[in-house]
């Protein structure tokens, strides 16, 4: 039996550039009421983000990618591409 994929690929770009592209475990984000965790096969999304920290992580270790205004997150196909204002 094949092992099922542990990570997804993530998108995080602003108008002015790509501030990360490449494989994580979870990533967080926040949207205007609360946040929102993204993992493998997350059910497709798609949601307006507020003002907060977008964090990835790779295994049990968090990195903050950006503090961002508002944006946009769309989740789908263990894709996820998130447009931020920062």
């Amino acid at each position: 039996m094949a092992k099922e994929k542990r990570s997804f690929v993530v998108s995080v770009l602003s108008e002015k550039e790509t501030i990360y592209y490449g494989d994580c475990t979870a990533l967080t984000v926040p949207t205007e009421h609360d946040t929102i965790t993204v993992l493998p096969y997350h059910t497709p999304l798609i949601a307006k983000l507020g003002k907060g920290q977008v964090v990835l992580y790779d295994g049990h270790k968090g990195q903050m990618l950006s503090e961002i205004d508002s944006g946009l997150i769309y989740v789908g196909d263990n894709e996820v591409t998130v447009l931020v204002n920062l």
